[in-house]
């Protein structure tokens, strides 16, 4: 088939893309519609055949009217649910295979409503969670200024230690504020002072401080040059230097004491054992203890008795043996108890010119 002259040709592949034939495509002319009972008026009235009879049916004045034409939209025979769906292809419609719409507009805003409001509770926890954080945050800073530094400071039980020396030493003097006193170095370092044995520290919020000590007591005291005397506990603790007599039990040692707050040699802990391990009947009347050069330990009595205890071996046979012959025998000075053997002990004349254990 020719075309006729002014006509255009074109190729339109069958539903089978088998081969493709040739049509004729007329132009248009877009200032002049054709008569709806002209030939060709159906591709003018819409493009859908038997729109030239609907058209001339009901809508005769058109043909009198060619703007009415083109203005009119075309009628819509999609089904009711491809009407509401939106587009194939259009940014943010959610489409099904092929480009078929799959969610109904209702159900799509009610999932963006959903997620919307699940951001809106996270930016809630969000916000708290940067509320408390900044609240903490002050309330260190707050904590390590000296608005809350330690303004009371208690010490109880220091009796022959300064109160003074208790609060320097647990590092309150200057006042630090109570977030940074930590309790158990506190306590170490009080119970580094020559009296105190133990040292608990407590902290009251907001500003108070609370130094329990428990202090050493003295076991005796152990002569220094130049007639000083060193205060010393059972456990070989230097409580103090003090001038005049002994206090206690007068304890003579090979190796004279060091400083307060140090201990004394381990040559001299026979000495401290027997003294420790004396009760407090039998300890009211030793005047002194003497520790000889290879361990012997010797007791002077009240009522000029010398009791000879030889080394700290059995010492609680020896000390049990001392009591009984104090009790049964009550021997009467000058005289010596020989007690190194505990099972025999041995009562004799003390020796004038040696002062020792009589000869058995």
């Amino acid at each position: 088939m020719s075309p006729a002259p002014g006509e255009e040709v074109g190729t339109v592949a069958p539903p089978d893309d088998r081969s493709p034939r040739s049509v004729l495509v007329s132009p248009v002319e877009p200032e002049r519609a054709r008569p709806i009972d002209e030939p060709g008026a159906e591709a003018v009235a819409g493009g859908v055949p038997g729109a030239a009879g609907a058209a001339g049916a009901g809508d005769e004045h058109l043909a009198d009217d060619p703007a009415g034409v083109e203005d009119r939209a075309p009628s819509d025979d999609r089904a009711p649910s491809e009407q509401w769906a939106p587009a194939a292809g259009r940014a943010g419609a959610p489409t099904g295979r092929a480009g078929t719409p799959a969610v109904h507009p209702r159900v799509w805003q009610r999932r963006v409503a959903v997620l919307r409001d699940q951001g809106r509770r996270r930016l809630r926890w969000v916000v708290a969670a940067a509320v408390v954080l900044l609240a903490v945050c002050v309330a260190v800073v707050l904590l390590h200024t000296p608005l809350a530094a330690v303004r009371q400071t208690t010490v109880v039980g220091a009796v022959h230690t300064p109160v003074a020396a208790v609060v320097d030493a647990a590092g309150l003097a200057d006042g630090p504020p109570l977030i940074d006193v930590d309790p158990a170095a506190a306590a170490a370092k009080v119970e580094a002072l020559p009296w105190v044995a133990r040292a608990a520290v407590v902290r009251h919020w907001p500003d108070a401080v609370t130094v329990t000590v428990t202090e050493r007591v003295a076991l005796g005291s152990v002569a220094r040059p130049g007639g000083n005397v060193a205060l010393v506990d059972a456990s070989g603790r230097v409580l103090a230097w003090q001038p005049g007599p002994a206090v206690g039990v007068a304890l003579s040692v090979p190796v004279a004491p060091g400083r307060p707050g140090t201990d004394l040699a381990a040559a001299d802990r026979p000495a401290l054992v027997v003294g420790a391990a004396l009760a407090p009947a039998l300890l009211e009347r030793v005047q002194s203890l003497r520790l000889g050069p290879g361990g012997d330990v010797v007791l002077s009595l009240s009522g000029r008795l010398t009791v000879d205890l030889g080394t700290d071996s059995q010492l609680g046979a020896k000390l049990a043996s001392l009591s009984a012959v104090l009790e049964e025998a009550h021997p009467v000075g000058p005289a010596v108890i020989d007690l190194t053997i505990p099972d025999q002990p041995a009562v004799g004349a003390a020796l004038p010119a040696a002062g020792g254990p009589p000869a058995r």
